[in-house]
Parts: structure tokens; sequence; C-alpha cells
């Protein structure tokens, strides 16, 4: 496409509803490999369907914590447990539990164990594959890992649920929409030495043949992570929010997938910190990439600044200490600016090895006219560590079919702006690698065919 065009907008990139609470960084994609949005994940990054984003922290009114679950150490509270235990009464029934408790007596040891609560044990103990052959339950009930396709059976699910639970309309609900935005990922869907499953699939629940709730799940290389869930209203009163919860960290621990990631944490929300109530859960810091821990030190740091980062308050009490004894001031704290946001191409190319990204350009930097890079937002790496493991020259950008794959230098206008001018090719291209980080901007090619 021509250079002109990269500042045209798309509307369905910019006018994203769940992306309005502050500005975001955008990119489309519609092949993307579960390895490489495993490391986007891990900078802060999150899908909504063919759309990523990574939200400016530092100039939101309600930071978005990226947040995860070590599976092996996860307790779940006596809330959840009785959420569970009661949804497993339900489908077995008093009749089958009595029986089975007759014909199969616990010894000392599985009785202890069974106090002792066994996650695993305990979401499998309805399913068909694991009742009694010989005791017929209440209910029949199974849970099933199926591809994100698109079915009627499944658009009807969603249709009930947005309408009991978002309270939409005829005009909000379409099987365009539903398609869009569950099912049909960019991420590619396979199985990684053959038994553990890589991609978008649906979780799908089903009592008596019936489908009654299904979770979407990306399932990647170090992670289950969850990107919706939804239920009939018929169930309601069974808390299938925590219950699918469970499964999913349960998913993660059998699988060997080590992580499960709930989404984004945000404090100031009351209907969002229900997930700091799986424990043990890890916050993303996006000064330096590292993981701390979710405790009442840094919710007490969330409360107390517009973006909580511990190293970097770290980095604040040490100026403080060296200012004490008698060395240089600390820096002052940064003023608040308006955030940066991008949209991108949404087309797929062929012939790029089943991988693209395409290019975010900029709409608006901030009102300041800074670029993303100057502005210091979360999760980008500054410029002079990216020059140290990324040739920005050598990015490759796909221009079209009947041009194909080539590297940024020739394009001829590459050389004719700065990398802080988020004007200019380069501009971009140098905010788009620093958001992705070294590895993507290395392994990616940008597409630059619409």
């Amino acid at each position: 496409m021509a250079i002109a065009d990269i500042a045209k907008p798309k509307t369905q990139v910019s006018a994203l509803p769940t992306l309005n609470a502050g500005a975001s960084y955008y990119a489309g994609s519609k092949s993307l490999c579960p390895r490489h949005y495993q490391i986007l994940m891990d900078r802060g990054w999150r899908r909504s369907g063919t759309i990523l984003y990574l939200p400016d922290a530092a100039r939101s009114c309600c930071p978005h914590y990226t947040i995860r679950l070590p599976a092996a150490d996860f307790k779940p509270s006596k809330d959840q447990r009785q959420s569970l235990n009661r949804w497993n009464r339900y489908v077995l029934g008093e009749k089958y539990i009595k029986e089975a408790n007759t014909k199969y007596p616990k010894s000392k040891a599985e009785k202890k164990q069974e106090n002792e609560f066994n996650l695993l044990s305990t979401v499998h103990e309805p399913e068909t594959t694991t009742v009694k052959p010989d005791i017929p339950p209440e209910h029949i009930f199974t849970v099933t890992l199926e591809p994100d396709d698109f079915t009627e059976e499944k658009f009807a699910l969603f249709d009930n649920y947005q309408r009991h639970v978002h309270h939409e309309g005829d005009d909000d609900i379409s099987k365009a929409g539903f398609k869009r935005f569950l099912c049909s990922s960019p991420l590619h869907r396979h199985n990684s030495n053959g038994s553990k499953p890589l991609g978008s699939w649906h979780h799908c629940y089903r009592l008596d043949g019936r489908l009654i709730a299904m979770s979407v799940l990306d399932l990647l290389p170090h992670a289950v992570s969850g990107v919706y869930f939804l239920y009939h209203s018929d169930v309601e009163k069974w808390s299938f929010g925590k219950l699918s919860a469970l499964r999913e960290a349960a998913l993660a621990l059998e699988r060997g997938y080590e992580f499960y990631y709930m989404g984004y944490y945000i404090q100031g929300c009351r209907k969002m910190r229900y997930k700091g109530d799986y424990r043990p859960q890890y916050v993303l810091d996006l000064h330096g990439f590292t993981w701390d821990p979710l405790d009442d030190e840094l919710r007490r740091l969330m409360e107390s600044r517009s973006y909580a980062s511990m190293s970097k308050e770290k980095e604040r009490v040490a100026s403080l200490e060296g200012k004490s004894d008698g060395g240089s001031e600390p820096p002052s704290k940064s003023t608040k600016t308006d955030g940066a946001e991008v949209a991108a191409s949404s087309d797929d190319p062929a012939g790029l090895a089943g991988e693209d990204i395409k290019h975010p350009v900029p709409l608006e930097a901030s009102s300041s006219g800074l670029s993303l890079l100057e502005l210091g937002m979360p999760g980008l790496t500054p410029l002079p560590e990216l020059h140290r493991q990324v040739d920005l020259d050598t990015m490759k950008v796909y221009l079209g079919q009947r041009v194909g794959v080539h590297e940024m230098k020739d394009i001829v206008s590459w050389h004719s702006g700065g990398e802080k001018e988020s004007g200019s090719i380069k501009g971009a291209i140098a905010e788009y690698a620093s958001a992705v980080g070294p590895e993507i901007a290395k392994e990616v090619a940008c597409d630059f065919s619409r």
C-alpha cells in the first residue's frame, strides 16, 4: 500500500469497546504462532479476536496488570472448594453417592487424601469417564476440549449469555460478531509432542448432552490463558465462573502448561478484583519483565500510585535513601500525559511461513506529539537495549503477494525519518519493535500490503 495510507485508522480497531479505559498500542494478526503469543503475553499484551493490544498502564485511569497463577502452587479457598463440591453433588445425585460409598468404601488413606482436597480428582469426579460404570448418576456431565470453530450450538449459548448477563439485544448480537470475537483465532492450533494442545480451543461443558457453558482458551507453551467464559442462564446459580477457573487451573496442572493466566487484573475495579482470590497470583512488572507476588504490599502500592511497579518503587526508595545520605537529588515524579493509540491492517497475507503481525501505525502519540519511545510507555524496550539486539534495517516487511517480503532498508523512504519520529516509517517500526520486543521483532514480518 502507499506510504500515505499508513496513517488511516481502521474503525474496528480504534472503536473496540473493551479498550476504552485508556490508551493502548494495537496490532492486528490473523496468523500467529502460540510461542510468539506467549512472548507477547509475558510483555503485557492480550488479544481480542485478531486484535493484539498493549495498554499504556502509566496513562490509564485504571491500570491493567498481567497476572498469572502457578498451577502447582494453587490452593483453592474454602468457598471455591464448596462451589465445586456442590456442583458435583448435583450432577451425581444423592442416590449415586450413597450407593458408591456402599459398594466402593474408601480406605483410611483414601479418606485422608479426600480430606486434604485434591483439585484434579475433584474436578473430574462427576464426569462420565470417572463415575462408577455400574451406578447411574443423576446427570451425564462431560467436559471436552474442541476446536474454536463456529457451531449453531455455541452461538445459541453465546446469544443467551449476552442477553442475560450483559443485557444486550438483537442489534448487539450477531453470528458475525461471535465468530470475530470468539472463533477463528489467529493462533495456529496443533499438538506439541503429540499430546499437548496448542492454539485456541473451546472448553465445552455439557449436561445430559446439552451445552451449558464454554470457556474460550488460548493454550500456549507455558500457559492456559482464559479469553472468555459464557454459561447458560439455567445454570447461573451454580457459580460457573468459579467452576471454570478451577477447571482451567486444573488443565494447566495436568497437561503441563505450568501457568494459568486469567487476563488483566484491575485493582480499582471491583468486578476484576476477584481474580486475586485465586492464589498465589504474580503480577508482571513491565520494567524489566519480572514477576512480583500479588500481596498486601503490592496492593497498597496499586492504591497509592497511578501505576504500580515494584522495580520502580525500589529505585525510588533507593534514590530517597541516597538523598538522605547526602547523595544526589532523586528524580522527580513524572507527570501524566495522554497516552498513544495505534491501529493496524487486519488482512492476512500468504507465503510468510504461516506467520505475520500487521504493522501498527500511529494515530496520535500524545497531545505533546512525542513518540512512545520518548514518553516511556511501560512495556517498551528502550532504544539502547533494542539496538543491542535488533537491527531495524533488516526487519522484515511484507508488501503484498506481487512484491513479497523485503527488509526495511529496501523501502525508499526508510532513511528519511528518525526512530523517534512517530509519523515516519522508521519511527513507527521502532515503536513497534520496542513494543513487541527483540525476539518478535526479529522473527515476525510486518504487513504493509494494506
